[in-house]
């Protein structure tokens, strides 16, 4: 499971970046990814680049947004008539659900989005990163079913990641935050759904897969989002981080015999979905004009 196996089939698409973008004119729908920082993205080219090839004229334009300017930058877009849509990044998830007018089941369920389309009475949001990331799982070698599992994060992306690791039939869901608060209130969202969750206390434990669901780890500087002492050869240790590819915990994991998942899995094996949830959209705002 380490960074040396079988990559997903869209990897292909995300290393071909170098090629240049077919259409870019009067009629292309512009879709936007919003976070805080930006710089670490990695969507825009192999999704602008895979809507082209299955034919839709339409680009992905990264945007530096903090969280006070989402609210009023969302109404913005949404009287920008060729703006598709927006994919939502950290830390932002969350903070998008509340704006939106409709919400599906697993936005709901986890309370974030990170894809946003306009419809016609106004935003509606999907979150996919849940389905990503145990898609990544499977396609390393993991089987969710049955499994112990611990989370750090429980946040827009940890939401996600829980709830799908629940439909996926894991036996325990373990989840601790630095904000105790939404960590609690995860844990007992995830019971009334009727998966078997728990808080984590961040030690040792009987787990066989942990995670990290936060950004600690997008800065050389940044503390080891879950201990050192937790990590052992037996396990599987998977990070939602893009940017550095292999974070100080997955170098760490590696280091000691781990198996290791790296975080691009996740919007690799969103990208399909990502262009079936946002071409409607697309035609939409392009038979408007």
């Amino acid at each position: 499971m380490s960074q040396d196996h079988a990559q997903p089939a869209q990897t292909a698409v995300t290393q071909d970046v170098t090629q240049h973008v077919t259409q870019l004119d009067g009629n292309t729908a512009v879709l936007v990814i919003i976070g805080d920082p930006i710089a670490q993205v990695k969507a825009p080219a192999p999704l602008t680049r895979l809507l082209q090839q299955r034919g839709h004229n339409a680009v992905l334009v990264p945007m530096h947004v903090v969280a006070d300017d989402v609210a009023p930058l969302m109404d913005t877009l949404l009287r920008v008539k060729n703006v598709a849509g927006v994919i939502a990044t950290v830390p932002h998830k969350q903070l998008a659900a509340s704006l939106l007018t409709e919400l599906t089941r697993n936005a709901r369920e986890a309370n974030a989005v990170n894809l946003i389309r306009r419809q016609c009475r106004g935003w509606e949001g999907d979150l996919q990163d849940g389905t990503g990331f145990i898609a990544g799982l499977a396609r390393n070698g993991f089987t969710v079913r049955g499994s112990a599992i611990a989370m750090a994060g429980a946040g827009g992306a940890g939401n996600a990641i829980a709830f799908a690791l629940g439909d996926a039939g894991a036996a325990d869901i373990a989840i601790r935050d630095v904000d105790l608060a939404k960590a609690s209130a995860l844990v007992e969202r995830l019971k009334a759904a009727g998966y078997p969750a728990r808080l984590w206390d961040g030690g040792p434990g009987s787990m066989e897969l942990v995670i990290n669901a936060t950004p600690i780890g997008m800065k050389p500087t940044d503390a080891l989002p879950i201990a050192a002492e937790v990590i052992h050869a037996e396990l599987t240790v998977a990070d939602v981080i893009m940017e550095p590819r292999t974070t100080r915990l997955l170098a760490l994991a590696q280091d000691k015999g781990a198996k290791i998942v790296h975080g691009q899995h996740m919007m690799d094996e969103q990208l399909d979905a990502m262009v079936a949830f946002f071409a409607p959209a697309i035609r939409a705002v392009q038979g408007s004009h």
